[in-house]
């Protein structure tokens, strides 16, 4: 089943055992962050969804995807924002 919600990428994820990795091609990255790649304001929300979950990504671009790596169980609370 396509990945089309982050709601969806969030299960993914959060079954992903340590040490997997997800691939997510720019046409799905594009549409969970946007405007999607090379956005840098799209690089920090993934970024910071990653670390929610307890990964770190890497850009692809001669593969034109983003791989969602596991490397802990215990992710990052993600943080406020300051007002």
């Amino acid at each position: 089943m396509p990945i089309t919600t982050l709601a969806h990428l969030s299960e993914l994820l959060q079954r992903l055992p340590v040490g997997q990795s997800r691939a997510i091609p720019y046409s799905v990255y594009q549409v969970l962050f946007p405007p999607g790649e090379p956005d840098e304001g799209a690089r920090v929300l993934a970024l910071r969804f990653a670390g929610e979950h307890g990964c770190v990504i890497e850009n692809q671009p001669r593969a034109l995807q983003v791989v969602f790596t596991k490397k802990t169980s215990h992710p990052v609370a993600p943080r406020e924002k300051a007002s």
